[in-house]
């Protein structure tokens, strides 16, 4: 899929903070993993003074390797004093924050049998990959985003137990409009193997039909964008939840970053009529390097019932097998396993009618 041109803006220190109410909303978000302890998590805060009040969001949980989806939160309230901080953002009075120091942002939740204390130090800087000429995407959903993948640190305790977390992730920070309708399919994959290498890719299907797609890559802190991405996820049989995914990344030089994305599990996210799942597991690249990735993925591409706007073909890195033989006549019996076939085609064709 070829890509708009990326414009990349880098935000001052200042954009951590509180941004004007004018009717829009403001969301952070922190996904990560450590895969040597067994546990990685996603949650977002969102805040939206406008709308019914005011009122503030918090969706995600926890996945482990042993319990699959072990904590989940999707929940909102009315904006209370706990949750309007001049450092960053609460949800659920206060029960979950983020806050910026000027160093580090900290992630801190009471809720339950689950209490979090996380800490994120950027691998690079506050960085806007989202190109400007991407249409519905800026105009209509993150008309001002910034996100750096980095190291996750502290302790996560659930049900009495405590995972001390040492790992990686990727956060975040979006305000301005936020129309939550135009949205109809959104395959995220952000992936960090270090200090030296992040990447990620986006597909962005809204509902005016327009479909589309960037990728980047961070190496060192330097941004190099891709000049082609595709994104295969393999979906279960519900067309919700998924087991795995491809990430192909092509740079303008021809170089390719295959990565193949693990969840340990999904996270059902669910807000304003949206659905997504946030895949939180081990990115896998071509090397075998292995880390950190959240394939976060929305499918919902009739909008409710509207019509259908994109049907992908087949892959076009692929060439299909060829068919052999073709002319070669076939021995009777599977002329007759055919005549049962085409039957049975027939019937079903009949009923569906």
């Amino acid at each position: 899929m070829q890509q708009p041109a990326l414009e990349t803006v880098v935000h001052p220190v200042s954009s951590e903070y509180r941004h004007a109410s004018d009717g829009t909303e403001w969301s952070v978000v922190l996904t990560w993993n450590d895969p040597v302890a067994g546990i990685g998590g996603c949650w977002r805060i969102g805040r939206e003074p406008e709308h019914a009040g005011g009122i503030a969001v918090v969706t995600g949980g926890v996945v482990t390797v042993d319990r699959g989806p072990a904590f989940r939160r999707n929940a909102t309230n009315l904006l209370g004093k706990g949750d309007v901080r001049e450092h960053g953002f609460g949800a659920r009075g206060g029960a979950y924050a983020f806050t910026y120091d000027g160093t580090r942002t900290r992630v801190t939740a009471q809720d339950g049998p689950l209490e979090v204390d996380l800490f994120f130090e950027d691998f690079y800087e506050r960085t806007d990959f989202f190109p400007k000429s991407a249409g519905s995407l800026v105009e209509e959903f993150a008309s001002n985003h910034f996100a750096t993948s980095g190291r996750v640190v502290g302790h996560v305790t659930l049900d009495g137990r405590t995972y001390a977390v040492d790992g990686l992730g990727h956060r975040d920070h979006s305000w301005g409009v936020r129309r939550w309708n135009t949205i109809l399919k959104s395959p995220l994959g952000p992936c960090t193997f270090g200090h030296d290498l992040s990447m990620g890719t986006l597909v962005w299907h809204a509902v005016g039909g327009s479909l589309g797609g960037f990728a980047y890559v961070v190496r060192d802190g330097v941004v190099t964008k891709a000049a082609d991405v595709d994104v295969v996820v393999h979906m279960h049989h519900d067309g919700v939840g998924f087991r795995s995914g491809e990430l192909v990344i092509t740079l303008p030089d021809g170089e390719r970053h295959e990565v193949t994305c693990a969840p340990l599990e999904g996270l059902v996210n669910e807000h304003h009529d949206v659905a997504w799942l946030d895949g939180v597991g081990v990115a896998t690249l071509a090397d075998g390097r292995r880390v950190f990735c959240d394939l976060e993925v929305s499918t919902n591409p009739r909008a409710g019932r509207g019509p259908l706007t994109s049907a992908l073909k087949r892959d076009p890195h692929r060439r299909p097998a060829p068919v052999r033989d073709r002319a070669r006549p076939r021995p009777r019996g599977d002329r007759r396993a055919q005549r049962t076939i085409n039957s049975a085609t027939s019937t079903a064709q009949t009923v569906m009618t």
